[in-house]
């Protein structure tokens, strides 16, 4: 796959990102980085620019981790539920199948 570049200013640094990635989503990932590192700078206009990015960081990760923790179980997750409750039922019908040694017989004897 080819990879693209994209030039992104943020707090005064010039960064160049390559990926795979389409340029549509790359630019949307800057704007998005770019729109929180603002709301932080808005709330303090005197912090550092390595503080600004920081606490921006820590605001993003924030947002993912809440919507990891919100989202519903992916159908994998169903899926191998699913799977290992067929092997279950085949485990027992297995053992079901099978005719129990008798109690009163030593299983190491012929």
């Amino acid at each position: 796959m080819e990879k693209r570049q994209l030039r992104v200013d943020v707090l005064g640094s010039s960064f160049v990102i390559q990926s795979d990635e389409s340029t549509e989503h790359l630019n949307r990932l800057s704007a998005y980085v770019r729109a929180r590192i603002e709301d932080v700078r808005k709330r303090y206009p005197f912090a550092e620019p390595l503080t600004v990015a920081v606490l921006a960081a820590l605001n993003i990760t924030d947002e993912m981790f809440k919507l990891i923790e919100r989202r519903e179980p992916s159908q994998s997750a169903d899926e191998i539920s699913s799977l290992a409750e067929n092997l279950i039922s085949r485990i027992d019908d297995t053992l079901l199948s099978h005719t129990p040694i008798p109690h009163d017989k030593d299983p190491a004897q012929p």
